[in-house]
């Protein structure tokens, strides 16, 4: 098995050297100009099979496109918004906690002082006639603070699928809003992260106290969508696909370097006003080998269109000839919304059908539960280099300096409930006395084990001596419990 992957290898390294496709071609040449080949159909065949290696390489440097967060800084300072009115920050809700978490997410928009008008959120309609009183709390808060409330017609592939995110295709009814030319979507158990603290006696200073994502706008408008990589679920780093690259691994560049790199970039921008020379990724493979779950979908920045959202939908329903026509691409039952847009994503980026942004993950993409984890190197890797990073690191990692960038974060922290389906178990006696689930926490060593014992009799923490990661994510979910105060109708 190990002789047929390094054959594998060296034939794609040969692919992908240019001295071999030229003498590929020339030799090609030679033979069907001295007449050696007179049959056209041999002819044909031959040059088809001398092509090969050019047709297989898909371009995808010239589509996908990475997003440094230095240059979003650029472009935010560089470009003023314009027909805001045109423009809407979008989430969805298929039940009344995530209507609810919706609201709180543009309440904490307005008071940031977005200058985008249209806050939207999509509702199953059948939310306004299941509970009126809910509904009716709900719907004033949210009129209050000038929120649209539109209704949608709630997508399941499955209807006897009762799995909580049996309705995520409904997420797809965000394409279809095209009376937008743009929309930046958050999931709506996101959070935006506005206030100053000290954590682990050093101080974090957020935003001046506001937050909101506005400059995700000013992005280019060649881009038809830009979304984060799900950089915790590569299978190159975790080892579930062996690296098929055959080059020399690239040592990823310093702090120092890549301040130095995006300086020069930023340059070269000023200059050519050109977003075809944005970063790309190193080697083509990292995306395909990563095909149902290269892109996160919890933040998008999109173009709506109902020509895309129809061609999403055959996705989720595929048309009976696929099975035989478009096998890849079948709706397996464990897809769900975010499988089918990278599936979506990487057929039109093999045809070069469309213009994706890889946003920076470290800022708009970051999950809760990074600040549990044992092992930070693939966050802290900027997404064209992830394929060379060591996943037991934490080489780099800074929590206050990290954490001091992070404007919004989605909470998940599986099988940590999150904060609001906390509050639901802790209302249950039965469960009171420990949950299993305490073993996936983190507990400072330093701090009071007493406290440690005391609170966490059974099911134990983990004690870890980054303090600070663990005072981050517990301010986190108190400060979710702040924006909940007379604001929280489940």
């Amino acid at each position: 098995m190990e002789q047929i992957q390094a054959v594998k290898s060296s034939r794609r390294s040969l692919y992908k050297n240019w001295e071999f496709k030229l003498a590929i071609f020339l030799i090609g040449y030679f033979l069907i100009t001295n007449g050696i080949f007179s049959n056209t159909s041999y002819m044909l065949l031959l040059l088809l099979l001398l092509l090969r290696p050019l047709l297989l390489q898909k371009g995808l440097g010239r589509h996908l496109k990475v997003i440094p967060e230095e240059i979003i800084d650029y472009y935010d300072q560089k470009t003023t918004l314009q027909n805001t009115e045109k423009l809407a920050y979008m989430q969805y809700a298929t039940n009344y906690e995530y209507l609810n978490l919706a609201i709180l997410n543009f309440v904490q928009l307005r008071k940031a002082q977005t200058q985008i008008p249209n806050l939207v959120i999509l509702y199953d309609e059948i939310l306004q006639f299941y509970d009126s009183d809910r509904w009716s709390d709900l719907f004033q808060v949210a009129n209050y603070h000038g929120i649209t409330m539109r209704p949608t017609l709630l997508i399941k592939s499955n209807y006897d699928d009762q799995l909580p995110w049996a309705a995520s295709f409904t997420k797809l009814q965000v394409f279809v809003q095209d009376d937008f030319d743009r929309i930046v979507y958050i999931d709506a158990d996101s959070m935006f992260v506005n206030s100053s603290f000290v954590a682990g006696g050093k101080a974090i200073n957020k935003m001046n106290g506001v937050s909101h994502i506005d400059e995700l706008f000013k992005i280019p408008q060649e881009f038809d969508v830009a979304l984060p990589q799900a950089y915790w679920l590569n299978h190159i780093v975790e080892g579930k696909s062996p690296p098929k690259y055959t080059q020399p691994v690239i040592e990823i560049p310093t702090k120092r370097t890549h301040k130095l790199q995006m300086r020069k970039l930023v340059n070269e921008l000023n200059k050519s006003q050109d977003w075809r020379i944005l970063p790309l990724l190193v080697y083509e493979d990292h995306k395909f080998e990563n095909f149902n779950d290269f892109f996160a979908n919890h933040v998008m920045v999109i173009k709506p269109s109902k020509d895309v959202y129809n061609e999403l939908l055959k996705y989720v329903f595929n048309p009976w000839y696929w099975s035989l026509t478009n096998r890849k691409n079948v709706k397996k039952s464990s897809d769900y919304d975010m499988e089918i847009l990278n599936k979506y994503l990487d057929t039109k980026l093999r045809k070069g059908a469309i213009n994706v942004g890889i946003l920076p993950h470290r800022v708009y993409g970051v999950l809760t539960g990074e600040f549990g984890e044992e092992w930070h190197a693939r966050f802290i890797t900027e997404p064209q280099y992830l394929p060379f990073v060591k996943k037991r690191s934490n080489k780099g990692w800074d929590p206050v300096s990290i954490f001091s960038k992070v404007k919004l974060v989605h909470f998940s922290d599986s099988p940590i409930p999150k904060p609001w389906e906390e509050e639901r178990e802790n209302a249950n006696q039965e469960s009171q006395g420990g949950k299993y689930y305490d073993t996936k926490r983190t507990f400072c060593k330093t701090s009071n084990l007493t406290e440690y014992h005391e609170k966490f009799p059974h099911f134990k923490p983990r004690l870890v001596e980054d303090c600070v990661s663990v005072d981050i994510w517990n301010w986190i979910r108190k400060k979710f419990k702040e924006s909940q105060k007379d604001l929280w109708f489940c």
